[in-house]
């Protein structure tokens, strides 16, 4: 089966949308899949991460609204896919309609819920009350819809837990691209802290702009360590006690190991589910960037790394909201189904 995503990651988008996509693409290609990108070369785009893993890249340059990304995606294509995987809060309806004159199936991934879809299949992670009704007048009554934590993109990492949590061991991350510069605030709060205290590790990704400023700070703080577009965040967060970081993708990361996380929402569409989150008692949410301080941080990094029974209580909720026999294999294990319930093909 041939598939191609469409996504893409810059300082101003971050991430997110490409790192869950290569998750995805790993597990489809596992299962005897061919996986294709198309990216836009932006500031701060994972393009050379998508082609050192080895996947076929089709890259788009300048900016375009949704009718000329959709002509300038066609123009690059030289063959048909059984697939189309859009993951991309800027294409909607307009595109996946386009794109059908080369791609059989689509399968749309979102949280917004606030535009229409052309898609046979769509998933949203986030847990939220009320899914399904989210999606009913955006999706064709056709449309598969995959809902909550349930189909949760993680890597194969997640599933293999090796579970050795260090007292007191703090890890920090913000996102790949972290626009807010929330690690270097939280770097400032770490100082505050007495050393002895405490260990941390601090995530951030490759397209990170403050990254050799980070470096330098670090520099005066031997009980932290820098990792740069790690492949092993499951490890960071089964050593982790509690972990200071940003909502979207890493609430699941966090729920699968049990992780207690002090959340700042850093877009408006993390705010709902790390709301709902919190009301579960399966994270903290801290508030949102601009409320944020680094005294602010180290006030809250001490209240809670000084009461280990609530940070169980929340680690065991936060446990209680992934199964860790779903995820990533479930959904690759849908598109399958689909694609040969209607064509019969593999």
């Amino acid at each position: 089966m041939k598939i191609l995503f469409r996504a893409d990651a810059s300082v101003r988008l971050g991430s997110g949308h490409v790192m869950r996509c290569l998750t995805l693409a790993q597990e489809l290609t596992a299962l005897g899949g061919e996986c294709h990108f198309v990216c836009r070369q932006t500031d701060g785009n994972l393009n050379d991460v998508i082609s050192q893993l080895g996947y076929p890249l089709y890259t788009l340059t300048g900016a375009a609204d949704e009718q000329q990304d959709a002509a300038q995606t066609l123009q690059q294509l030289t063959q048909r896919y059984q697939l189309l995987i859009v993951d991309h809060y800027a294409l909607a309806q307009q595109y996946c309609s386009a794109l059908r004159q080369r791609c059989e199936y689509i399968m749309v991934i979102d949280d917004l819920a606030n535009r229409l879809h052309d898609c046979d299949m769509l998933l949203d992670q986030n847990l939220l009350p009320q899914a399904e009704q989210r999606y009913a007048e955006l999706v064709p009554v056709h449309c598969e819809k995959l809902l909550g934590p349930r189909f949760a993109l993680l890597r194969q990492e997640f599933y293999q837990p090796v579970k050795h949590p260090l007292p007191n061991h703090i890890l920090i991350g913000f996102g790949g691209s972290d626009e807010q510069n929330l690690t270097t605030m939280a770097i400032k709060a770490l100082k505050q802290l007495k050393s002895g205290l405490f260990t941390a590790d601090i995530v951030i990704g490759a397209n990170n702009p403050w990254r050799a400023d980070i470096t330098q700070q670090l520099a005066c703080l031997p009980n932290v360590q820098l990792h740069v577009q790690c492949n092993y965040m499951a490890t960071l967060m089964y050593r982790a006690r509690l972990m200071l970081g940003a909502g979207g993708a890493s609430h699941w990361e966090r729920c699968i190991c049990g992780l207690p996380g002090l959340v700042v929402t850093v877009a408006e569409n993390q705010q709902a589910a790390t709301a709902y989150l919190d009301h579960l008692g399966a994270c903290v949410w801290l508030g949102q960037a601009a409320e944020m301080s680094a005294e602010f941080f180290a006030e809250q990094l001490c209240y809670y790394l000084s009461q280990p029974a609530l940070l169980d209580d929340i680690g065991q909720s936060a446990a209680g909201i992934v199964p860790a026999d779903a995820g990533t294999p479930l959904v690759a294990k849908q598109i399958y189904a689909m694609i040969r319930g209607l064509n019969g093909s593999n």
